[in-house]
């Protein structure tokens, strides 16, 4: 599917344009931005945008493609090593489907450049493929970025959408989870985990069992 939006900014104007594609039988879902005008701002620089407001046009131009596996092992072993991280705080979790996301921007001259990690977070939804939509199910999507994996949580309230608040454009994970699998609080949604925390946090928990133990072995002596 091929979705385009023309954003007009000082004098010029940026056409940001989502290429979605699935190389499963079923079709690939829907993308959209919750505002477009951040995600202008949010992945040009200042001085691009100078040049924008200036009257000159760009173009953005991001690509979702769902997938049942990935190419690249390394990286698909390493999602699922923290896939099982993740389930020792939030229960179990289930794959559902690889999502390889990719952004370019460019200008007049035609030259493509990489757009990795944005100036701010934007609001990126994706519509649940109706084959894992169920009632009482949290999404979930894991990505890594830079040596670290981070776990967003669906920030939306709606059953069958995915609404993940981000500064990252990179591959990853779809994951679900039912209500009755969660080890958390339902009442925090929308809140992100960086993988490592979960071993910092078992760390201090393994830290304070050991002064409780201890506190207690003195006291019966």
């Amino acid at each position: 599917m091929h979705q385009a939006t023309h954003i007009s900014y000082g004098e010029g104007k940026v056409n940001i344009v989502l290429d979605t594609s699935s190389q499963m039988e079923v079709a690939a879902p829907d993308f959209r931005f919750g505002d477009y005008s951040e995600v202008v701002t949010s992945c040009f620089t200042q001085k691009e945008l100078d040049r924008i407001s200036q009257g000159e046009s760009a173009d953005l131009t991001f690509s979702f493609v769902m997938s049942d596996d990935i190419d690249d092992a390394a990286l698909k072993n390493h999602l699922y090593d923290a896939v099982s991280e993740s389930e020792k705080t939030l229960g179990m979790l289930h794959e559902g489907v690889f999502i390889s996301v990719s952004a370019n921007k460019s200008f007049d001259d035609g030259q493509m450049v990489p757009v990795v990690n944005l100036q701010d977070e934007v609001d990126i939804q994706m519509d649940i493929p109706l084959y894992l939509v169920k009632e009482d199910r949290d999404y979930f999507f894991l990505t890594h970025n830079m040596g670290e994996d981070i776990l967003f949580t669906d920030a939306s309230p709606d059953a069958d959408v995915l609404t993940i608040e981000t500064d990252v454009i990179g591959d990853g994970v779809l994951l679900y989870q039912d209500s009755y699998e969660s080890k958390i609080d339902k009442s925090q949604k929308g809140f992100n985990i960086s993988i490592q925390h979960v071993f910092v946090l078992g760390a201090v928990a393994l830290i304070a069992l050991w002064f409780a133990v201890d506190y207690m072995h003195r006291n019966n002596k």
